[in-house]
């Protein structure tokens, strides 16, 4: 999956690699968010080294936050909200798949007004299936996270 627009200021992304750097130099990328862990895969690069990449291109915002889907909390999902407000957009955040940072977005989102069918939808534009995650979006939406 290459870099896919979520929302008009956040793009995701599966794993960068450095041949991703003037894909996100040409959508005009500002900041860099990685909710992947360090050392989660074997062959996976470091969040340092990905860094490296793009400062050299001249993107120089990045935040590390690192979760894992099935244990997403309430305060993962207000440190990533609060990176969207306060980074410089656009916004590229990256996992392994894409689907770590449309759940931290998408939490929001329903906990905000929107349906659980409009999240999955936007994140199905970006490429990313949220459909095994319907039921919790669906509780979150109507108690919050635990």
């Amino acid at each position: 999956m290459p870099i896919r627009k979520l929302t008009d200021t956040l793009y995701i992304a599966p794993q960068l690699t450095e041949a991703d750097v003037q894909e996100a130099v040409r959508l005009d990328i500002k900041t860099i968010i990685c909710n992947r862990p360090d050392g989660e895969e074997e062959n996976q690069p470091a969040f340092a080294e990905v860094q490296n990449w793009f400062k050299e291109a001249g993107i120089n915002q990045f935040s590390h936050q690192p979760v894992v889907a099935p244990q997403i909390t309430v305060a993962d999902v207000a440190a990533f909200q609060n990176l969207l407000q306060q980074s410089p957009a656009p916004i590229l955040a990256f996992c392994r798949t894409g689907t770590r940072c449309s759940l931290l977005w998408g939490y929001h989102q329903v906990q905000h007004g929107a349906s659980v069918a409009e999240v999955v939808a936007a994140a199905e534009q970006a490429g990313v299936n949220l459909s095994n995650f319907e039921a919790r979006l669906q509780e979150a939406k109507d108690k919050g996270l635990a």
